[in-house]
């Protein structure tokens, strides 16, 4: 279904039974958009932001985890840097929802400071700092724990990557019963052109398997990607075909694979987590519940 097909239907169904649709909305589930690689400026992250504000508008997602590689191709000088303008701000302006972003590797290559800072600027831009946690109240009883990582330095082995890993461990174990959810730009598990990433799997999965993380949100590769691998407790959503794309695979342990653009809609389902991949147009590609 289009944009234009889900606002009509949307609107229709206001029309006849506005005090049930209104009853409807006021129910939806705690959800939020997952969407990585984004910041070309590009035909493809056009597509991809109009089909995001739909979705956004008809399943009442609350804000947007970007999964790093905000500006290509080497981040922003500043936060006065022009690219600001012509790759979020008006790419972006029909969403109207708060992001909450990481850092990914051309980031790196900018100003990351500057990336931080933003937020001062434009309140819709949410990067506490380099990492970050954000505890979100689902619903009445359940929390939804967001941590989020810069993996750069983690990949590199460079900027006390040890010390993150630490306090990651440290923020997890403090971290309220529910759901967690950890974000980095690269991905521990993937069938796409990185494949699964040894140095992760060595140093990050375990944290993540200690703790009971429900599942790690990451970009990188371009394209869209739920792997169940059985050797882990947590789930990896590859989101990472906000603004180009790259040819994957449909691996052994895939429940979810596609390329062309696209992105995610992650929702709390009584106590448990769905996934639901969109192409470029936003069209539904695979459903998930974990």
């Amino acid at each position: 279904m289009n944009r234009r097909q889900l606002l009509i239907s949307l609107s229709s169904a206001l029309a006849l039974r506005p005090l049930g649709m209104l009853a409807r909305l006021l129910e939806q589930p705690f959800s939020f958009l997952v969407v990585g690689d984004w910041g070309t400026g590009g035909p493809l992250q056009k597509r991809v932001a109009q089909s995001m504000t739909a979705v956004a508008n008809a399943s009442g997602a609350r804000f947007v985890l970007s999964t790093g590689d905000n500006i290509y191709p080497s981040g922003v000088s500043s936060v006065e840097d022009a690219q600001w303008k012509a790759k979020f701000e008006s790419v972006y302006k029909g969403l109207n929802l708060p992001w909450w972003s990481i850092l990914g590797n051309h980031d790196h290559r900018g100003s990351v400071d500057a990336q931080v800072a933003y937020g001062e600027r434009n309140p819709l831009w949410n990067m506490p700092g380099r990492t970050w946690h954000k505890e979100f109240a689902a619903d009445g009883v359940t929390k939804c724990t967001l941590v989020a990582l810069d993996t750069t330095p983690i990949m590199q082995t460079t900027d006390g990557w040890k010390d993150q890993l630490q306090w990651l461990d440290r923020v997890l174990g403090q971290s309220a019963p529910g759901i967690r959810i950890v974000a980095g730009h690269h991905p521990i598990r993937s069938y796409g052109h990185y494949k699964d990433q040894p140095h992760l799997l060595k140093h990050l999965k375990p944290i993540l398997d200690r703790h009971a993380v429900q599942m790690y949100c990451c970009g990188h590769d371009h394209d869209l990607q739920v792997i169940r691998n059985p050797d882990d407790r947590f789930t990896c959503l590859v989101s990472g075909g906000g603004g180009g794309s790259r040819e994957t695979s449909h691996g052994t342990h895939s429940v979810v694979s596609h390329s062309g653009g696209g992105f995610a809609l992650v929702s709390v389902i009584q106590h448990r987590l769905r996934v639901i991949t969109y192409d470029a147009d936003g069209n539904q590609k695979g459903s998930s519940d974990l």
